[in-house]
């Protein structure tokens, strides 16, 4: 459902994610997210992605999830790549697209 890999010389830290992200599945993917993302991601200068590559379906609270860790790492320093049309289409629908900078 998640895997975590980070690129030292890039600084990068992404999050690849598959399935639906309903709510039952982020209530578990929370912490998980939160245990492995790199300590002070704002301070420390790290990008976080998060792909979405196979990701058919986000709940709210995936968005919650996402605010929240942007607002942690920072102007500039989180993205969310890889996203299906209907996937972009809910974070420009919510007025979010621009602030997580969905690609």
């Amino acid at each position: 459902m998640v895997t975590f890999n980070y690129s030292p010389e890039g600084k990068e830290f992404t999050a690849t994610f598959a399935g639906r992200l309903d709510t039952m599945a982020v209530q578990k993917l929370s912490e998980i997210v939160q245990v492995n993302l790199p300590e002070s991601p704002g301070t420390s200068g790290d990008k976080i992605i998060f792909d979405l590559k196979d990701v058919e379906y986000i709940s709210s609270s995936f968005i919650r999830i996402c605010v929240s860790i942007a607002k942690q790492a920072g102007t500039g320093k989180f993205s969310i790549v890889h996203s299906q049309p209907l996937i972009k289409k809910t974070f420009k629908i919510s007025g979010l697209d621009e602030l997580l900078n969905v690609s």
